[in-house]
């Protein structure tokens, strides 16, 4: 299987649900008044789903990276893996929190397009 690199500048290893070791990929691009961080889910995970673990996989991306949680633009994406079911097609989300503290909670998901996302990285 094949996925696209795109949106991976490198992988990040996270501590999942359990403590489990888990794994994405993750791309930083620092702007003015932002940081969009894209996390790809890997098929090659050996533990949580980003998508199952958004809140605490932001937070700890955050303090790893030295990242200010109210700047942050969180985006999931899944990989196109090259299925004829339609859940398997490539999608972004991107997600917002509510913040306290540094801590992040109440995932909300937006679906965006590819082309969205691009734009959010050229800003």
């Amino acid at each position: 299987m094949k996925i696209s690199l795109d949106y991976i500048d490198s992988t990040f290893e996270f501590k999942g649900e359990w403590d489990i070791e888990s794994k994405c990929g993750i791309k930083i691009v620092n702007g003015r008044d932002k940081t969009v961080v894209v996390v790809t889910e890997l098929p090659d995970n050996p533990g949580t789903q980003i998508t199952t673990f958004s809140a605490e996989l932001a937070e700890q991306i955050t303090k790893t990276h030295n990242i200010t949680p109210e700047k942050l633009v969180y985006i999931e994406h899944s990989p196109d893996m090259q299925s004829k079911l339609s859940f398997y097609s490539e999608s972004f989300y991107l997600v917002n929190f509510e913040i306290e503290n540094g801590k992040f909670s109440s995932p909300q998901w937006e679906k965006y397009t590819k082309e969205q996302v691009d734009h959010l990285i050229a800003q």
